[in-house]
């Protein structure tokens, strides 16, 4: 089971990090990055994680990558300025910092998707409070902000419908945080681990944080080595836990700190040059 609290996570990464020349870090958005608001559009990033995350991507050694079930429209208008790699709809879409365009995993399309918008509609109109996020290859039905009890059980009633219509179809029904997400089969963020040689594998710690059914993907390709932090209760592959958004973004800053510290050191030990 994972080892709850900061302090843990700290040890091991500053071990990691003793061994390591390089850090790949892997995060996931909403939940992890930036609590969860009742609509999607109000998850924007404020000032401070915006500097934080420009603080990682240029910390040395390091490579950031976000990566989200949003659309990557959301993606490009918030974090499409930083020089991080970006993944969007669970990695359908990338991002690379250096080519700034999108490129898809596979044919964006799909038969199963206007009978399902169908239903959408119609449970939606039924359930006040709940609305549809379309993306360029998944379906999401959002009800955070409807009666407890009430999109609970229209939750059910339309995964138990999906199931039923959706049986033959190359496509899987995820449940999230008050969401139930419509995607295609293969596209998850396990996808979008880079494939690293032994050789810099051994230099490289790998860091990967997020909070829920969507992360235990990502958790599920990573090498053993790899630090995994999930965020908030439930069951997880991750080997470590932190209670909510602030921890992560502290113990992302601790990164900061730390690579500020080496160059500093680096600096000192290289002797100026006397003419």
């Amino acid at each position: 089971s994972a080892v709850a609290g900061s302090a843990a996570v700290r040890e091991e990464l500053t071990r990691r990090l003793d061994e390591a020349d390089s850090l790949l870090l892997l995060l996931d958005y909403d939940g992890t990055l930036v609590p969860f608001t009742p609509t999607p559009e109000l998850a924007r990033p404020d000032a401070g994680l915006m500097a934080l995350l420009r603080s990682l991507a240029v910390r040395p050694g390091t490579e950031v990558h976000v990566v989200s079930g949003r659309a990557r429209e959301a993606l490009d208008k918030w974090l499409g300025s930083l020089p991080v790699w970006l993944h969007a709809e669970h990695g359908f879409w990338s991002r690379d910092p250096a080519e700034r365009t999108w490129v898809p995993a596979a044919e964006v399309g799909g038969s199963w998707r206007e009978p399902v918008l169908a239903i959408l509609r119609d449970t939606t109109a039924r359930t006040p409070g709940s609305l549809i996020e379309v993306k360029a290859v998944a379906l999401a039905w959002h009800y955070r902000l409807a009666d407890l009890e009430t999109g609970a059980r229209r939750a059910n009633e339309l995964r138990l419908h999906l199931n039923q219509l959706l049986s033959n179809q190359p496509v899987e029904i995820l449940a999230g945080n008050r969401v139930l997400e419509i995607r295609p089969h293969g596209i998850h963020k396990g996808r979008i681990v880079p494939p690293l040689p032994p050789e810099k594998l051994a230099r490289t710690a790998v860091l990967a944080i997020g909070d829920d059914r969507t992360d235990e993907d990502l958790f599920a390709a990573l090498p053993p080595e790899a630090i995994s932090i999930r965020v908030g209760p439930g069951t997880t592959k991750a080997r470590f836990r932190l209670e909510g958004v602030a921890a992560v973004r502290a113990l992302l800053q601790s990164l900061v700190d730390s690579g500020a510290r080496a160059d500093r050191w680096v600096s000192n030990q290289v002797a100026p040059v006397r003419p």
